[in-house]
Protein backbone atom coordinates (compact mmCIF):
# COMPACT_ATOMS: atom_id res chain seq x y z
CA UNK A 1 0.00 0.00 0.00
CA UNK A 2 2.90 2.81 1.05
CA UNK A 3 4.54 1.84 -2.06
CA UNK A 4 1.86 2.26 -4.10
CA UNK A 5 1.30 5.47 -2.22
CA UNK A 6 4.45 6.95 -2.77
CA UNK A 7 4.39 5.92 -7.24
CA UNK A 8 1.06 8.08 -7.03
CA UNK A 9 3.23 10.95 -5.29
CA UNK A 10 5.90 10.75 -7.86
CA UNK A 11 3.80 11.12 -11.00
CA UNK A 12 1.88 13.31 -9.31
CA UNK A 13 4.91 15.80 -8.67
CA UNK A 14 6.84 15.10 -11.85
CA UNK A 15 3.53 16.28 -13.53
CA UNK A 16 3.46 19.92 -11.50
CA UNK A 17 7.35 19.97 -12.26
CA UNK A 18 6.93 20.95 -16.38
CA UNK A 19 4.51 23.92 -15.24
CA UNK A 20 7.14 25.16 -12.27
CA UNK A 21 10.25 24.96 -14.84
CA UNK A 22 8.46 26.97 -17.62
CA UNK A 23 6.92 29.74 -15.30
CA UNK A 24 10.61 30.20 -14.14
CA UNK A 25 12.46 33.32 -15.99
CA UNK A 26 14.18 31.82 -18.73
CA UNK A 27 17.89 33.88 -19.71
CA UNK A 28 18.67 34.89 -23.55
CA UNK A 29 21.95 34.09 -25.48
CA UNK A 30 25.43 35.09 -23.67
CA UNK A 31 23.53 36.72 -20.90
CA UNK A 32 26.27 34.57 -18.41
CA UNK A 33 28.75 36.99 -20.23
CA UNK A 34 27.45 40.45 -19.52
CA UNK A 35 26.87 39.39 -15.81
CA UNK A 36 30.51 39.55 -14.91
CA UNK A 37 32.87 36.83 -12.44
CA UNK A 38 29.94 35.97 -10.35
CA UNK A 39 27.91 34.30 -13.09
CA UNK A 40 30.58 33.84 -16.11
CA UNK A 41 30.52 30.51 -17.72
CA UNK A 42 33.43 28.03 -17.45
CA UNK A 43 36.32 28.58 -19.72
CA UNK A 44 36.64 25.21 -20.90
CA UNK A 45 33.13 23.75 -20.78
CA UNK A 46 30.02 24.37 -22.92
CA UNK A 47 27.83 26.65 -20.80
CA UNK A 48 24.43 28.30 -21.24
CA UNK A 49 26.17 31.74 -20.99
CA UNK A 50 28.39 31.09 -24.41
CA UNK A 51 25.62 29.09 -26.20
CA UNK A 52 27.40 27.29 -29.22
CA UNK A 53 23.83 25.65 -31.61
CA UNK A 54 24.21 22.26 -32.04
CA UNK A 55 25.09 20.91 -35.17
CA UNK A 56 23.48 18.03 -37.14
CA UNK A 57 26.57 15.28 -36.29
CA UNK A 58 26.38 16.83 -32.46
CA UNK A 59 22.96 15.71 -32.41
CA UNK A 60 23.71 12.19 -34.26
CA UNK A 61 26.42 11.37 -31.78
CA UNK A 62 24.31 12.63 -28.59
CA UNK A 63 21.77 9.99 -29.98
CA UNK A 64 24.66 7.53 -29.75
CA UNK A 65 26.94 8.24 -26.88
CA UNK A 66 23.21 8.56 -24.80
CA UNK A 67 22.81 4.68 -25.91
CA UNK A 68 26.39 2.69 -26.13
CA UNK A 69 28.29 5.35 -24.36
CA UNK A 70 30.42 3.59 -21.66
CA UNK A 71 28.33 5.84 -19.51
CA UNK A 72 25.15 4.38 -20.27
CA UNK A 73 26.28 0.98 -20.46
CA UNK A 74 27.14 1.17 -17.20
CA UNK A 75 24.31 2.67 -15.78
CA UNK A 76 22.21 0.16 -17.49
CA UNK A 77 24.27 -2.33 -15.76
CA UNK A 78 23.17 -0.82 -12.08
CA UNK A 79 19.49 -0.50 -13.37
CA UNK A 80 19.13 -3.82 -14.79
CA UNK A 81 21.23 -5.15 -11.27
CA UNK A 82 18.35 -3.04 -8.95
CA UNK A 83 15.53 -4.46 -10.97
CA UNK A 84 16.67 -8.31 -10.81
CA UNK A 85 17.15 -7.22 -7.20
CA UNK A 86 13.82 -6.36 -6.59
CA UNK A 87 12.19 -8.47 -9.33
CA UNK A 88 10.57 -5.87 -11.09
CA UNK A 89 8.79 -7.09 -13.79
CA UNK A 90 8.22 -10.16 -11.77
CA UNK A 91 7.57 -11.82 -14.88
CA UNK A 92 10.96 -11.91 -16.07
CA UNK A 93 12.55 -13.27 -12.49
CA UNK A 94 15.77 -13.14 -10.91
CA UNK A 95 18.22 -15.08 -12.51
CA UNK A 96 20.55 -14.33 -15.58
CA UNK A 97 17.83 -14.65 -18.11
CA UNK A 98 16.30 -11.83 -16.00
CA UNK A 99 19.23 -9.55 -15.93
CA UNK A 100 19.90 -9.69 -19.42
CA UNK A 101 16.30 -8.95 -20.73
CA UNK A 102 15.75 -5.90 -18.29
CA UNK A 103 19.31 -4.51 -19.62
CA UNK A 104 18.45 -4.99 -23.11
CA UNK A 105 15.05 -3.07 -22.06
CA UNK A 106 16.84 -0.37 -20.79
CA UNK A 107 18.97 0.34 -24.49
CA UNK A 108 16.29 -0.12 -26.06
CA UNK A 109 14.34 2.45 -23.93
CA UNK A 110 16.97 4.98 -24.35
CA UNK A 111 17.36 4.36 -27.97
CA UNK A 112 13.62 5.23 -28.38
CA UNK A 113 14.09 8.23 -26.23
CA UNK A 114 17.00 9.33 -27.69
CA UNK A 115 15.92 9.13 -31.57
CA UNK A 116 12.79 10.70 -30.80
CA UNK A 117 14.24 13.51 -28.55
CA UNK A 118 16.70 14.57 -30.91
CA UNK A 119 15.40 14.08 -34.08
CA UNK A 120 11.83 15.59 -33.28
CA UNK A 121 13.63 18.59 -31.31
CA UNK A 122 16.02 19.17 -34.60
CA UNK A 123 12.58 20.64 -36.63
CA UNK A 124 12.20 23.68 -34.36
CA UNK A 125 15.89 23.79 -33.00
CA UNK A 126 15.64 22.10 -29.69
CA UNK A 127 18.94 21.25 -28.14
CA UNK A 128 19.13 18.03 -26.23
CA UNK A 129 21.92 18.16 -24.40
CA UNK A 130 23.22 19.72 -20.76
CA UNK A 131 24.93 22.44 -21.03
CA UNK A 132 26.33 24.17 -17.75
CA UNK A 133 24.91 26.78 -16.50
CA UNK A 134 28.00 28.51 -15.68
CA UNK A 135 27.02 30.21 -12.41
CA UNK A 136 28.00 30.06 -9.05
CA UNK A 137 26.39 29.44 -5.82
CA UNK A 138 25.11 25.66 -5.12
CA UNK A 139 21.52 26.69 -5.21
CA UNK A 140 21.45 28.77 -8.71
CA UNK A 141 23.46 25.81 -10.40
CA UNK A 142 21.09 23.46 -8.72
CA UNK A 143 18.29 25.37 -9.79
CA UNK A 144 19.01 25.87 -13.10
CA UNK A 145 19.83 21.77 -13.74
CA UNK A 146 16.31 20.89 -12.32
CA UNK A 147 14.82 23.84 -14.55
CA UNK A 148 16.73 22.55 -17.62
CA UNK A 149 14.84 19.43 -17.13
CA UNK A 150 11.45 20.40 -18.99
CA UNK A 151 13.29 23.49 -20.68
CA UNK A 152 15.92 23.23 -22.89
CA UNK A 153 18.01 25.95 -25.28
CA UNK A 154 16.25 26.75 -28.87
CA UNK A 155 18.92 27.77 -31.90
CA UNK A 156 19.26 30.96 -30.24
CA UNK A 157 20.16 30.17 -27.01
CA UNK A 158 16.76 31.01 -24.72
CA UNK A 159 15.12 28.01 -22.93
CA UNK A 160 11.61 27.49 -24.18
CA UNK A 161 9.90 24.19 -23.18
CA UNK A 162 11.54 20.63 -24.03
CA UNK A 163 8.90 19.35 -26.64
CA UNK A 164 10.81 16.99 -28.35
CA UNK A 165 12.22 15.32 -24.69
CA UNK A 166 8.46 15.23 -23.55
CA UNK A 167 7.61 13.17 -26.35
CA UNK A 168 10.40 10.92 -25.98
CA UNK A 169 9.78 10.34 -22.45
CA UNK A 170 6.70 9.21 -23.12
CA UNK A 171 5.90 7.58 -26.17
CA UNK A 172 9.10 5.61 -26.08
CA UNK A 173 7.27 4.26 -23.09
CA UNK A 174 3.89 3.20 -24.93
CA UNK A 175 5.99 1.85 -27.54
CA UNK A 176 7.62 -0.72 -25.09
CA UNK A 177 4.32 -1.93 -23.74
CA UNK A 178 4.12 -3.73 -26.97
CA UNK A 179 6.86 -6.11 -25.81
CA UNK A 180 7.26 -5.82 -22.56
CA UNK A 181 4.78 -8.57 -19.29
CA UNK A 182 1.52 -7.37 -18.93
CA UNK A 183 2.64 -5.98 -15.38
CA UNK A 184 4.66 -3.18 -16.50
CA UNK A 185 2.33 -2.65 -19.81
CA UNK A 186 -0.54 -0.78 -17.17
CA UNK A 187 -1.39 2.80 -17.71
CA UNK A 188 -0.24 3.47 -14.09
CA UNK A 189 3.60 1.75 -14.95
CA UNK A 190 3.61 3.77 -18.07
CA UNK A 191 2.70 6.74 -16.34
CA UNK A 192 5.11 5.62 -13.67
CA UNK A 193 8.15 4.99 -16.31
CA UNK A 194 7.20 8.55 -17.77
CA UNK A 195 8.03 10.26 -14.51
CA UNK A 196 11.23 8.47 -13.28
CA UNK A 197 12.69 9.06 -17.15
CA UNK A 198 12.56 12.72 -15.80
CA UNK A 199 13.59 11.97 -12.23
CA UNK A 200 16.81 10.19 -14.02
CA UNK A 201 17.51 13.33 -16.48
CA UNK A 202 17.02 15.65 -13.43
CA UNK A 203 20.19 13.21 -11.81
CA UNK A 204 21.82 13.16 -14.89
CA UNK A 205 21.78 16.97 -15.49
CA UNK A 206 22.72 17.34 -11.29
CA UNK A 207 25.96 15.12 -12.10
CA UNK A 208 27.21 17.07 -15.13
CA UNK A 209 26.50 20.44 -13.63
CA UNK A 210 28.38 19.41 -10.08
CA UNK A 211 30.90 16.56 -11.27
CA UNK A 212 33.56 18.78 -13.04
CA UNK A 213 34.16 20.58 -10.13
CA UNK A 214 34.63 17.75 -7.74
CA UNK A 215 36.72 15.63 -10.38
CA UNK A 216 38.93 18.73 -10.14
CA UNK A 217 39.22 18.73 -6.15
CA UNK A 218 39.85 14.97 -6.09
CA UNK A 219 42.87 15.95 -8.19
CA UNK A 220 43.99 18.94 -6.40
Amino acid sequence: MLTVIARRWLVAAFSLLPAWAIAQPSEPAGLGDRLGDDRAPHATTPSAGAYVPISGAQRVGWIVDGTVGPGSLAIGVVAASWQTGLNVPEEWGQTWSGFGKRYIEREADVAISNTIEAGLGAIWGEDPRYLRSGRRGVWPRARYALKTVFLAQRSDGHLAPAWGRYAGNVFNNVIENAWLPPSAATWEQTTLRSANGFLGRAASNLWEEFWPDVRKRFKR
